[in-house]
């Protein structure tokens, strides 16, 4: 104010060389690192863009008001992270509990894993997320579109064929663990 300047702009912008130059926050698009950030609600959620070549797909998980983690990236919205995990592999809810569990989401983790015990086999789960994802063809062609989408669009940063899913998986559970 003692210069002459408005306490209320915002600033941001310079002049260099007599051009305006502003400073555009883009930390959101960082590539291949995850940002947990908080929403309007005052929830917290997790921002990842997985970038490899010329894929920069983005990826959310965000818990809702029913206490669940939902996971979204290309082509799959909202679809249950557990439900993911069984889909990519890692069946046992003993695995899952050991490689996201921390005293804190020990009581959230069990909701999350007893709301889909049902799912047991990587089948059932590629048969769920096809369902909710309007791939709506026959079953055998559902699991290999599903399967398809999980390796090429699920995190294609660590890789894009089946030999990286648990890897996938480690990567998704220490996500959601920070989260």
């Amino acid at each position: 104010m003692k210069r002459g300047e408005d306490p209320s702009d915002p600033g941001g912008y310079f002049i260099i060389n007599g051009t305006e130059r502003v400073i555009i926050n883009i930390e959101d698009l960082a590539p291949n690192n995850l940002m947990v950030e908080k929403n309007k609600t005052k929830n917290f959620y997790a921002r990842f863009f997985a970038a490899q070549g010329s894929y920069k797909i983005p990826h959310t998980i965000e818990k809702k008001k029913d206490g669940i983690y939902y996971i979204t990236f290309t082509r799959i919205k909202l679809i249950p992270i557990v439900v993911v995990l069984k889909a990519i592999g890692m069946l046992k809810d003993e695995d899952i509990m050991k490689a996201i569990s921390t005293k804190k989401n020990y009581d959230e983790l069990i909701l999350n894993l007893f709301e889909f015990a049902d799912i047991k086999t990587q089948e059932d789960a590629l048969d769920y997320i096809g369902k909710r994802s309007g791939i709506a063809q026959a079953k055998e062609i559902r699991l290999e579109r599903t399967t398809d989408i999980l390796d090429k669009y699920l995190l294609p940063n660590l890789g894009m064929d089946s030999k990286m899913r648990s890897l996938k998986a480690k990567n998704l559970c220490k996500m959601l663990k920070r989260l």
